[in-house]
């Protein structure tokens, strides 16, 4: 039960929330998207919005006010050559073997120039993982969804 306490905030954050579609429609079904997001818990919060262009670049489009990775000198412009030691797709898409408190290095290339930053590594608070989850859930899944019809319904 523990496991997915998390739950509830999102449930609530989706029932106050209107459906909108900000974000593009999430190709992933709901109970696939909710273990990715539960992924986010298996390694270290940096606190950063990142965008992957179609070459695989990451590249820092927005960072979060005291999170980790603001508090390292990451800033919104800087593409992501290594984080931990790994391609930033290989750390984002795995457990990244850390502890927390621990510091790690992150390769960054800002203005032509390449900058290794210390990260301390912290888990993301609860609070902002329901926000996330719960503003894409609406954003993505729910702004989507078609009420269903009545033939829907008897095929179902």
């Amino acid at each position: 039960m523990r496991a997915r306490a998390w739950l509830l905030p999102v449930l609530l954050v989706l029932a106050a929330a209107p459906a909108a579609a900000e974000q593009p429609k999430c190709p992933l079904d709901l109970v696939t998207c909710l273990g990715r997001f539960q992924l986010m818990k298996e390694r270290p919060w940096m606190g950063v919005g990142v965008d992957r262009d179609s070459l695989g670049v990451f590249r820092i489009v927005t960072v979060t006010e005291g999170a980790p990775g603001e508090q390292a000198g990451l800033k919104p412009g800087d593409v992501l050559e290594k984080v931990g030691g790994k391609p930033p797709a290989e750390w984002f898409a795995g457990k990244a073997g850390w502890k927390l408190g621990e510091h790690g290095q992150i390769l960054v290339s800002r203005d032509g120039h390449k900058s290794t930053l210390q990260m301390e590594y912290r888990a993301i608070p609860e609070d902002v993982f329901a926000k996330i989850v719960g503003i894409h859930m609406v954003e993505a899944h729910m702004a989507y969804m078609h009420p269903a019809s009545s033939e829907n319904v008897e095929n179902h």
